[in-house]
């Protein structure tokens, strides 16, 4: 009776045959969240320097990311909260868990979205942002299955404009213009969303 009572203790794991207490099971997911909480704080004392204020015009380069690492700090603690919350009743499971595939990963198009990504990074200096980061959002909802031009274009220009306000309007970040063409396009962009 003593051997059962010790193998229901402790369960085995698959990969390396060592033992795991049960309990330690169900807290082991919540260590994502305590690990962002940790980061989310620690992170802000290592980006800039500590004489950056912010600006009479915008709210300056640390603002953004500033307010990205308080919003995860705010997510994490809800995050802890409802795992506690979870872990206080049998019937209740942590937030995180391993989700079920319905259809099969296709390595393809995750290579094609990487590839994408590298291309957008190269031609940011050649096009400038504006006309990059718009080709980019038509061609990944075009790419992941939206093809109605009267939902994709829209989308590409309000989200590229509300990144150039995001980014150069209140962070007042320099994003690339481009060269040449591409230069001029740009200025005029930022002279008619009233960003220059």
């Amino acid at each position: 009776m003593a051997s059962v009572k010790n193998s229901d203790q402790h369960r085995r794991t698959p990969r390396t045959g060592g033992r795991i207490p049960p309990g330690f099971t169900l807290v082991l997911p919540t260590l994502l969240p305590v690990g962002l909480l940790v980061l989310a704080l620690v992170l802000p004392g290592f980006m800039f320097e500590g004489d950056q204020t912010a600006s009479r015009i915008g709210l300056g380069p640390a603002a953004w990311p500033n307010m990205m690492l308080r919003g995860m700090a705010a997510f994490c603690v809800l995050w802890i909260a409802r795992d506690i919350w979870a872990l206080g009743a049998a019937s209740r499971m942590p937030t995180l868990s391993i989700p079920d595939e319905d259809d099969h990963y296709h390595f393809g198009k995750a290579i094609v979205g990487l590839l994408m990504i590298v291309a957008y990074g190269w031609m940011l200096p050649i096009l400038g942002f504006a006309v990059s980061t718009s080709l980019f959002i038509m061609i990944w909802c075009v790419f992941g299955g939206l093809r109605n031009p009267l939902v994709v274009l829209p989308v590409a220009l309000i989200g590229t404009i509300a990144l150039l306000w995001l980014f150069m309007g209140l962070a007042l970040m320099p994003l690339p213009r481009g060269q040449g063409v591409f230069d001029d396009f740009s200025i005029w962009v930022l002279r008619a969303t009233g960003i220059y």
